[in-house]
């Protein structure tokens, strides 16, 4: 068995190190296809998420619209609701069911009440009322 025993400076390790790297970074056949095919692999996981994230806002853009579709029909049924709610001739009808008639002349009473309250002048304002000594 031999041995060795000259050492090799780290200088010249480096060299030969950096002599022998575009051996490795050689692209030869074989290398050249595994990189394609890694290349194209990323490419296709890329498609493939794109593809997912739109599919998936498909899916809730379209169950926002059916939502939206079921609001505005409940919207039209409240106010058709709302306008036979206030219809002159419904709330008469319940008014004479719990025992409420027409207002007559006679049970019409206005009150007076007097004041310091003077009507608007032409601008819309109303006058200060006059100072007391």
């Amino acid at each position: 068995m031999a041995v060795n025993t000259q050492r090799i400076s780290p200088i010249e390790g480096a060299r030969a190190r950096r002599l022998a790297l575009p051996r490795y970074l050689r692209l030869d056949g074989g290398r050249f296809l595994l990189g394609l095919v890694v290349i194209l692999s990323l490419m296709s996981l890329i498609l493939l998420a794109q593809t997912g994230v739109v599919a998936t806002r498909g899916y809730a853009i379209s169950a926002l619209e059916a939502e939206k579709v079921a609001l505005l029909r409940e919207r039209s049924q409240l106010q058709v609701r709302q306008a036979r709610a206030q219809s002159l001739e419904r709330i008469r009808r319940r008014a004479e069911q719990i025992g409420l008639r027409p207002l007559t002349d006679a049970q019409i009473r206005y009150i007076e009440i007097a004041g310091d309250v003077e009507a608007p002048g032409a601008n819309g304002q109303v006058a200060a009322p006059p100072a007391t000594p």
